[in-house]
């Protein structure tokens, strides 16, 4: 009987010991801040006890962002959660003011000492992929710039510009695979490359004029279907035609006959004056002249009357020069822009 009150006595010392110890470890672990924990689970079978720190922050150098930068949250309240560990998905809603390590205490979902945590924004929320060993691909994509090339224009008038087409940057891809092993950066290595050009930016010059000098000579005919179309003249400059006329050409000058110094619409008569049958090509029409045989008179406007039909006459400044011209059936005037 006496022995059996010792053992029981002796139980009751040592429950009381290790209540004391437990407690004193409590205290110790809040009262020196290196050991104390956000928060401590204790585990005792009445005889043992453990504690065990479910909160241990997760750094930065143990997270991995994939889509987005540092400065970036995580994860905003109300997302989707796929968290993912050892093959095996779980979902989560993430919560206002929770921060990594209190969202995976919530789910349940352990990290290691060696484990990292992917996180990779998605159209759908975001997904946590936690293991120590990893093996993925990142892109790293750099603009490359477009340029800007000028053309001239002969539709667009001169003095200004025009925006024939929009720049589009290019971009240089470079894919990497990466590996991380036990926790630790292992390699980054480039395994393809590709390249999106540029798309220039296209700015036509014009060269669209309303008139030209009697000296400018036609380098080019362009015509549209509707008969209209544009002259590029020697001067780089562009003429607009709205259509064309065969006609006769003759010469004529001052003082020869009864001709005299002032035209029908009482301007003075110089190189560029044209007499027509104002009932076939009206006074005041800007036409571009080039004869029968090749000879171009130029640029004129039809100011002078005394032919009929399709004949226009063509004001040269010396007698010499009209009896070389002579008489050019089937010349062409290319009728202008008023």
């Amino acid at each position: 009987m006496l022995k059996m009150l010792r053992q029981q006595l002796h139980r009751r010392h040592t429950r009381q010991a290790f209540l004391f110890l437990l407690f004193a470890a409590i205290m110790m672990v809040n009262v020196v801040p290196e050991l104390r924990a956000d928060a401590l689970n204790l585990l005792t079978d009445g005889r043992s006890a453990s504690a065990l720190d479910t909160m241990e922050p997760i750094g930065e150098s143990r997270i991995l962002r994939i889509g987005f930068g540092a400065e970036e949250p995580l994860y905003t309240p109300g997302q989707k959660a796929a968290i993912i560990r050892s093959g095996i998905t779980q979902y989560a809603t993430t919560r206002e003011g929770e921060d990594l390590a209190t969202l995976l205490r919530r789910a349940e979902v352990p990290v290691g000492a060696l484990d990292i945590v992917r996180v990779e924004h998605t159209k759908d929320g975001v997904t946590l992929n936690i293991a120590s060993d990893f093996s993925y691909y990142e892109t790293e994509t750099t603009v490359v710039p477009f340029g800007t090339v000028t053309e001239t224009s002969y539709r667009v008038p001169k003095g200004e510009t025009q925006l024939a087409r929009a720049g589009q940057n290019g971009e240089h891809s470079v894919v990497y695979e990466v590996v991380y092993a036990d926790g630790q950066f292992i390699s980054r290595q480039a395994v393809q490359e590709s390249d999106t050009a540029p798309v220039d930016e296209l700015i036509y010059t014009g060269t669209l004029v309303k008139s030209t000098t009697r000296d400018d000579r036609i380098e080019k005919v362009i015509t549209e279907e509707d008969g209209s179309g544009y002259l590029i003249l020697t001067s780089g400059d562009s003429l607009h035609f709205t259509g064309t006329k065969k006609v006769t050409c003759t010469a004529y000058t001052a003082n020869v006959g009864k001709v005299g110094t002032i035209t029908a619409t009482g301007t003075r008569v110089h190189e560029g004056v044209l007499a027509v049958d104002k009932r076939v090509i009206p006074l005041g029409t800007k036409m571009f002249v080039v004869g029968s045989s090749g000879y171009s008179y130029g640029y004129g406007v039809a100011e002078d009357t005394g032919v009929l039909g399709a004949w226009v006459d063509l004001y040269m400044d010396t007698y010499r020069k009209c009896m070389n011209f002579g008489l050019q059936k089937n010349s062409t005037v290319y009728l202008l822009d008023p």
